[in-house]
């Protein structure tokens, strides 16, 4: 049985000076293959603690950058002057009745903020490739502003 343990603790031995060997011979062979020890270890360190992430592009490529544009009929019972804003931007006003609009998909606003009266705005067409808003769909506007989306 002791010579069990000292083969054991001479194989250890070895193993251990293996490993110190090693670990020399690599740390003069990353030293010697960097100009500058201290930046290769830090631009090291940096990968480790920080490891870069590859981003998928963020802008869309070239052939989606063109906005879809649809075009939407809204008509106003009573009329008033209900205004038709998407993005921010007012598309058109509601004060003759009836109005093509031009739209891209997202949400519309009807700003009827200011206006006395209950007003009634139905889409009475849209284009066919649109899912919302449905074909003859009405919203009640009372001095509010409502939304609705429009989607392919």
């Amino acid at each position: 049985m002791e010579w069990f343990w000292l083969t054991v603790q001479r194989s250890e031995r070895r193993i251990i000076r293996v490993m110190v060997l090693a670990s020399v011979l690599l740390l003069v062979m990353q030293l010697s293959a960097v100009k500058d020890p201290l930046d290769f270890y830090m631009t090291v360190a940096a990968k480790v603690e920080a490891p870069p992430l590859d981003l998928p592009a963020l802008a869309p490529p070239e052939a989606e950058t063109a906005v879809k544009t649809w075009t939407i009929t809204l008509r106003a019972v009573p009329v008033a002057p209900i205004r038709v804003v998407q993005d921010g931007t007012v598309l058109a006003t509601l004060g003759k009745g009836e109005q093509q609009i031009a739209v891209h998909s997202g949400q519309i606003q009807l700003d009827g903020i200011g206006v006395p009266q209950i007003v009634k705005v139905q889409v009475v067409k849209k284009d066919a490739q649109l899912n919302e808003p449905r074909q003859n769909q009405v919203m009640i506007i009372q001095g509010n502003i409502q939304n609705f989306a429009v989607k392919p």
